[in-house]
C-alpha cells in the first residue's frame, strides 16, 4: 500500500526544538512541495502561495491556524532539514506514480 505524501513528510526527522514551534514540519514541507510545483522558486513566493491558498489548504488538511508559516519560518526550517533523508522519503513517496528508471538516485 502507498503513502500519502504527508505521511512520507512526516517521516522526515525534524531537527527543531519542541518549543516554540507553530507548525509541525511535515506542513511546512507540504507547502514547499505543493509551491515548488507551481512554480515557487522563492520563499517569498512560497509564502504567497500559502496565503493566496489559505483556505483550500486549511480546510482540505484540516488544519487549525489562522494564517500559514511565513517566508522566514520556512527559510529557517529549510536550513535543518536533512535533505537526503528528504530526498528518500520524497522518491519512496513518488516512485508509484513515475516510469520505473526516471526516478534520480541519489
Amino acid at each position: 500500500m502507498s503513502l500519502t505524501l504527508i505521511e512520507a513528510l512526516r517521516q522526515v526527522e525534524d531537527f527543531r526544538a519542541k518549543r516554540g514551534q507553530r507548525y509541525p514540519l511535515w506542513v511546512i514541507l507540504l507547502l514547499v512541495v505543493m509551491g515548488t510545483l507551481n512554480g515557487c522558486t522563492s520563499y517569498q513566493a512560497l509564502e504567497e502561495f500559502a496565503q493566496r491558498h489559505y483556505q483550500a489548504l486549511t480546510e482540505h488538511l484540516e488544519l487549525d491556524y489562522k494564517r500559514l508559516p511565513s517566508d522566514s519560518t520556512v527559510r529557517r526550517a529549510l536550513m535543518g532539514v536533512n535533505f537526503s533523508q528528504l530526498v528518500q522519503v520524497f522518491t519512496r513517496w513518488a516512485a508509484p506514480y513515475i516510469e520505473p528508471g526516471l526516478i534520480y538516485r541519489w
